[in-house]
């Protein structure tokens, strides 16, 4: 006997959660939505688009990629006021103007 649509879809999500696939609802304006469009056609020139969830994939990937190349170089230095290797996380000194803490996220934070 053929599965109906519910059980089909219910075998579906078993399969995702057993891979570690989330869903994420996103909300964009309209102007989101024609940048993600719009730039999923001029990254590949000449070539099939990217879909809109691969292109949001690979940016995430990208922007994890460039984070761990600023951690790299950042704990090739210490903090000027408690003396830990870069990124500090928390520290007792936090609010100190000498305290990477208090500061530093600046390094790392995304800046459009």
């Amino acid at each position: 006997m053929a599965k109906t649509v519910a059980e089909r879809k219910a075998e579906q999500r078993k399969r995702q959660k057993e891979l570690g696939v989330t869903k994420i609802e996103l909300l964009v304006d309209n102007q989101e939505l024609e940048m993600i469009k719009r730039n999923c056609v001029l990254r590949m020139p000449g070539r099939e688009p990217y879909g809109i969830v691969e292109y949001l994939q690979m940016l995430i990937r990208k922007d994890d990629a460039e984070y761990k190349k600023q951690v790299e170089k950042l704990s090739k230095r210490k903090c000027k006021r408690c003396g830990d290797i870069l990124p500090v996380q928390q520290c007792c000194m936090s609010g100190d103007s000498e305290c990477w803490v208090t500061s530093g996220y600046k390094e790392l934070k995304l800046v459009i």
